[in-house]
This record gives structure tokens, sequence and C-alpha cells, in this order.
């Protein structure tokens, strides 16, 4: 065997696993509701994609800086301190491939073997995955039952030690959408300033996905004493539609960042050319399309809401705040309890895309295998099918 002790050790995305098998019922005819999707249906609007064109006529094809072209850090930085709050200049700011390169590449210069990372679960499917492969050790804390899928500062001290490195904060959260307060995320620092060595990364990429009245709040901006030791990540993924164009970043203590620069020199160098200028244009652009986005999320989330409440044994874990998941407890239909004798979320996840076509993400992969996440990122008439089709199914264990 010629592949290390960690790869072997790593799974593939649940999430993009459920997209291939939908992909392959599909392509045999099968009609699928795809509610496992983590991007926005609408395109990405046309003024970016404009300027993509534009960078291309005008032979924006070579190499940049390893961090990122000036004009983007510096309208980063920019948008980091009129919109958030942060003390950021463009030194402070490094572009990436995506969010999750962002996040991969701060584990991998901040990481010793050993070191512990701390996760508030429900979590992303990734957070434990790249912390381990670069030497980590998952320190998991579950909210407590009745706690609306939060883990509380109680929590937090209960799971931090010595060995502590970092702790990890995503609000609002995938696969909840529940969002921490700033009073709340106050209180997360109390317990941190005790723990001087560990670092906090916040995961911010639906910041501007929210329904509720929860503010939005930086977690540096509500701890703005252990900002010296807070790497805040984004991306223009989920709230400029462009998924496919991988484009995120980091801010943060300039030690930790530089690092992370010499890190993408060594790695796959500059993010891709064009897709920097068609950020660019995303943040000085019109941001009207952002209220639409909203508008077709909370409509669908009320096209969900009523359904869940007619299906007996099925629980919604929590009303999100933002991004645009539901995170659905089935813990009465599971080990053998109901007609079916599912034995866990992947099994529940694969005899429902078998079965009724349609795709959604095993709890399993957020750390909670009594339940599944599904998306409303589609039409409202995928939606509501989705909905409806997930009705029909759970009356069979009912």
């Amino acid at each position: 065997m010629y592949l290390n002790s960690r790869i072997q050790r790593v799974k593939p995305s649940e999430t993009l696993a459920v997209k291939t098998r939908a992909m392959e019922l599909k392509a045999q005819g099968r009609s699928i509701v795809d509610m496992a999707a983590g991007e926005p249906d609408i395109d990405t609007p046309e003024h970016i994609k404009e300027a993509a064109v534009k960078a291309l006529r005008d032979g924006k094809t070579k190499y940049t800086a390893v961090n990122g072209i000036p004009e983007l850090r510096e309208a980063i930085a920019a948008k980091l301190r009129d919109e958030n709050g942060l003390e950021a200049d463009a030194s402070t700011v490094i572009v990436t491939n995506g969010g999750k390169q962002a996040i991969y590449s701060f584990f991998d210069v901040v990481l010793e073997p050993g070191d512990e990372v701390v996760i508030p679960s429900p979590y992303w499917v990734s957070y434990p995955v790249m912390a381990e492969m670069c030497g980590g050790r998952s320190v998991i804390v579950k909210p407590r039952a009745g706690a609306g899928l939060k883990i509380t500062p109680e929590d937090l001290r209960a799971s931090l030690s010595p060995r502590s490195k970092c702790f990890v904060i995503n609000s609002p959260s995938n696969p909840t959408g529940v969002a921490y307060t700033a009073s709340e995320l106050k209180e997360f620092a109390a317990v941190l300033k005790d723990f001087p060595n560990c670092l906090i990364i916040s995961d911010e990429v639906y910041e501007k996905l929210i329904f509720t009245d929860v503010e939005f709040v930086s977690f540096a901006k509500a701890a703005p004493e252990l900002a010296n030791r807070t790497v805040t990540v984004n991306a223009f993924s989920k709230t400029y539609s462009m998924t496919g164009w991988r484009v995120g970043y980091a801010s943060g203590p300039k030690e930790i960042i530089g690092a992370m620069g010499r890190h993408q020199s060594q790695t796959t160098s500059n993010i891709c050319s064009i897709a920097q200028y068609a950020a660019l244009a995303a943040l000085q652009g019109p941001q009207d399309f952002i209220r639409e986005m909203l508008s077709n999320f909370t409509r669908r989330f009320e096209i969900g809401y009523k359904v869940l409440e007619s299906v007996r044994g099925v629980e919604l874990l929590a009303r999100p705040d933002g991004a645009f998941y539901l995170f659905i407890g089935i813990a009465p239909f599971l080990n053998g309890a109901g007609k079916g004798k599912i034995k866990g979320s992947a099994e529940f996840a694969n005899f429902l895309l078998e079965q009724s076509g349609v795709a959604v993400v095993p709890g399993e992969a957020f750390g909670d295998d009594h339940a599944f996440r599904v998306s409303v990122s589609s039409s409202d008439d995928n939606v509501r099918a989705g909905f409806e089709r997930l009705e029909e199914v759970m009356a069979q264990f009912s």
C-alpha cells in the first residue's frame, strides 16, 4: 500500500457523495429532487460575469500576487472595516480558492501533531476532517438538549484544555442555520480569555443570509480583545452565488496570514486571476439581488415548515436564523423503532433517495446520526415536491 495513514482515514465528502448518486439516478431517467445542494439556485449576477469577460478581454490571464490582486485585497479589507467593524488592511487579507482552502491552510500553518481543535456540533462536514489531516485532534462539543442546537459557555469551558489550539465558530451555521448573538459571542470570549494559546477561526460565509431579527456580528467585533488571535474566513460563494468560481478569503493577525501566504505559494499559488476580478465586481457592484434571494429562501422555509408540522415523529431541531438549511430530527424512526427499521441517518438518506428520488444529506456527516439536512436553495416547485415526497415516505414509518 502506497497511501499514508492520514489519507486512508479520510472519507469523501458526504454532501458530494449524495450529489454524485443523485446525478447517477437522474442520468438513468429517474425523477430526482435535489435537496442536498449547498448552493443558491440563482445564477451569478450579470455584472459579476461581465467583469470576468472584461478581465479576459483585457488580458488579465497571468499569474497574480500569491495573496491576491491588490485591489481585491483592499476592497475586502474595506468591507471588513465598513461592514464588520474589524481592523483590517490589505496586508491582513489573503484571497484563497474558496473558504474551504482558507480553513485548511489556517489549520495547516498553526496545528502541531496532537493539538486540539474544539468544534461545536452539529458542524460543517469538513472541519474535523481538515483538522485531523493537518495533525490535529477534533474535540466535538455537543449542545445540551433543549438548547436550540447552540452550545453554552459552560459547554465550551468543559471542552477546552491546555492542548486546545483552536476554537471553530460558524455563525450562521451549516447545517442548522442557527446564529449566535453578540452577547453569546462575548460570553464565549470571556471563557477563551482563560486559554491564551487557543486561536479562534470564525467562519462567516453565511453572514448576509439572515432571516430573523438576529443581527449578524463578526466574532472579532464582539470580542475585540481577542482580535489578535482571531482569523475571520468568508467567501463569495453563497452571498453572490459564485460557488463554482472558488473565491474565498481570510483576514487576521499578520503572522498567520503571512504564513498562509507562504503555504499557498507552495501549494496552489494564486487563485484564478479572472475569478478575482469577478469577485472585485461583486463587492463593488449592486447588492440588491441579495434581498430577492433572501425573500426566496424565506418563502421556501415556510413551505417546509407547513409540511413538517404535519409529519408525526419528525422534528425540526431548530428554526434557522440564516443560511438555507433545515436540520431535521428523525430519532423515533431509527434503530428499528419504526416499521422500516432504519439503522442510521446514512441508511435513511439512501432509502429516501432510492425510494422517492429525494436527495438529502445524512446528519452523520454533521455529527448527529439522528437527523438529516435539507436545503431550500432550489426552486419553489422543487422544494414543495421534495417535502411532499418526504411526507409520503415518512408515512411508511408511522
